[in-house]
């Protein structure tokens, strides 16, 4: 994406996240390599994970493993941003 670049030439301190469902792959890319080239990726399933668990479960209910697979389901080396609660919950 011609706009991160250009972030990045102006501005080379700037940090650009990608607010993204799709799963694509070269999103966190380096555009020379063929990606988009955002620096970041949000790790959109981990809010809806928390508040479908603290709205549907009890605490000794919840699955360790699956909260272990969400906090770190992401490609190899793609930098993302894992956080608690987005607009769409609040």
């Amino acid at each position: 994406m011609v706009a991160n670049q250009m972030l990045h030439d102006l501005y080379p301190e700037s940090i650009t996240i990608a607010e993204d469902v799709s799963g694509m792959p070269a999103l966190c890319v380096p555009l020379s390599l063929g990606g988009l080239g955002f620096d970041y990726r949000l790790a959109m399933a981990i809010p809806d994970m928390w508040i479908k668990i603290l709205k549907e479960q009890q605490d000794e209910e919840w699955d360790i493993g699956n909260i272990c697979f969400t906090l770190t389901n992401r490609r190899h080396g793609e930098k993302t941003i894992a956080y608690a609660e987005s607009h769409d919950q609040a």
